[in-house]
């Protein structure tokens, strides 16, 4: 039943926008915009009673729902939280089975906004006729095609017209609407290669949570990333449970982050969701039992929710021993490297013979590398000379050939002068064949940097303009392998 319902929500083959305008500046304009512009499958009715007959994106705009003579799946309701128990009740009698209330105005102000829930809860009887996701949300988003192709088909939050985007293996749980409003818009901005699948808004929770959409994404093959924001759990006990299965199931991530762990941030929430927030110790315990990777700001979420998604798409093995290797172009680039390492339990292997053997043959005479994977590559490029590009894919094809090295650390330096297309096509090419992660550090002229990064987010290699930032990252990975390798022994020997 929960999947059922979860299924409307995020493909409704009808849907009633309570709240349609025709002013261009509202947000009940914008979802009907981001409708019709998206080529949203299903059929669309705007409902306003003081712009009833008029005409909006084609459509025209009836004064109820019951005006509908066709049966509506999912009401999205963008009215001021006074007028929505009226509004309710004509969607409960017009059998309409799901809707989504985003006006604020409930738990999280007091009396009146607990009265509005209290009646909500009459008229739902207690969301046995109706399922509600919010109050106090920005919507669902769901992406079915690529921005540059007519199989767009997507369904969209009233935050603000999304033309441009990707579709992905990533989904989102969040009490937060700016996940589902400018942030997303901002991520599809910053990373145009960052796929998002679906950015589910649940506010306050009144009905559906995240335990309902967690379930389902669960089991939707299309999602191998899941990032959750949560202010509260909804049921602590089903939330372990689910995110201790998803260490059972191939290819997929939970990422999570939790507002409210200290005492000023439980007030934060409690204003802002109306929900009370769980103290640090009891998320803790959560967090340790479910086994899902902690982040500890929205950046580091979708940093990691990115990284993940590269690897899946590139059906990338994850590291296990947390043994890397890199390769550097910087005696003290190196020395911060391995103490980053250690930092982050992560350690550079002793080189078998034949990586070695490489090695020697590249470097000079008078200083020669390491036995172990850190290699600074200064000395065998003074050596190559003219042919340091025919060096540095010699050394990259040997160090991921090295069997105790389960992914590789790349610096480069990017500029105009030295990045020649053939250079860049041959590096992703390598680090496109290996089966092992291949993080690059980009560093130099900023232009050249970002030209780079693009290129290599195309062929979903991770870069990084911060050494910790990848380094701690590559981490995760094992720290997610580790897990599942865990439950799944755990799960066999009972």
């Amino acid at each position: 039943m929960s999947n059922n319902i979860i299924e409307l929500f995020l493909n409704p083959k009808s849907v009633a926008i309570i709240g349609a305008s025709t002013n261009p500046m509202k947000g009940g304009n914008w979802i009907l915009n981001n409708l019709t512009l998206n080529n949203f499958k299903g059929k669309i009715y705007p409902i306003n009673p003081n712009a009833e007959g008029k005409m909006v994106f084609d459509l025209e705009i009836k004064k109820s729902v019951l005006d509908v003579e066709e049966e509506i799946d999912l009401a999205i309701f963008y009215v001021p939280n006074r007028l929505i128990p009226g509004v309710l009740a004509e969607c409960v009698q017009k059998g309409i089975k799901g809707a989504i209330i985003e006006a604020s105005g409930f738990e999280e102000v007091g009396e009146h906004g607990l009265m509005l829930r209290d009646q909500i809860l009459e008229i739902t009887n207690n969301f046995s006729k109706i399922r509600i996701v919010g109050p106090n949300c920005m919507g669902i988003t769901r992406i079915d095609g690529d921005s540059d192709s007519d199989k767009k088909g997507g369904f969209f939050s009233s935050f603000g017209i999304l033309a441009n985007y990707r579709r992905g293996n990533i989904a989102i749980i969040s009490q937060s609407g700016m996940l589902n409003g400018g942030y997303l818009m901002h991520l599809m901005t910053m990373y145009p290669d960052l796929g998002i699948r679906y950015s589910c808004s649940i506010g306050n929770k009144m009905d559906i949570g995240e335990i309902e959409f967690l379930e389902h994404l669960l089991h939707d093959s299309t999602v191998n990333v899941i990032a959750i924001y949560l202010e509260s759990f909804k049921d602590p006990r089903r939330f372990i449970k689910l995110c201790r299965e998803a260490k059972s199931i191939p290819n997929k991530t939970i990422l999570f982050i939790k507002g409210g762990t200290t005492s000023q941030g439980q007030k934060a929430s409690l204003s802002h969701t109306g929900s009370i927030a769980e103290d640090g110790k009891l998320t803790e315990a959560i967090i340790r039992q479910a086994g899902v990777i902690q982040v500890s700001s929205f950046h580091e979420l979708f940093q990691t929710a990115r990284v993940f998604s590269m690897m899946y798409n590139a059906r990338k093995t994850l590291p296990k021993k947390g043994n890397v290797a890199m390769i550097v172009g910087s005696g003290g680039a190196g020395t911060i490297s391995a103490d980053l390492t250690i930092k982050y339990g992560l350690k550079f292997p002793i080189l078998g013979d034949q990586a070695y053997k490489t090695l020697v043959e590249v470097f000079p005479e008078w200083m020669p590398p390491n036995r172990f994977a850190l290699v600074d590559i200064w000395p065998a490029i003074e050596k190559a000379k003219d042919k340091v590009n025919e060096m540095m894919n010699l050394v990259l094809q040997a160090i991921l050939d090295e069997p105790e090295v389960e992914g590789l650390f790349s610096m480069v330096f990017c500029a105009k002068r030295s990045m020649d297309m053939e250079t860049i096509d041959k590096r992703i090419e390598l680090s496109s064949k290996s089966p092992k992660p291949v993080f690059y550090w980009l560093i130099g002229e900023h232009e050249e940097v970002i030209r780079i990064s693009k290129l290599l987010a195309l062929n979903n290699i991770p870069s990084f303009i911060s050494l910790e930032e990848m380094v701690k990252t590559f981490s995760l990975l094992v720290q997610e392998s580790i897990h599942k390798t865990k439950l799944l022994n755990s799960l066999n020997s009972s």
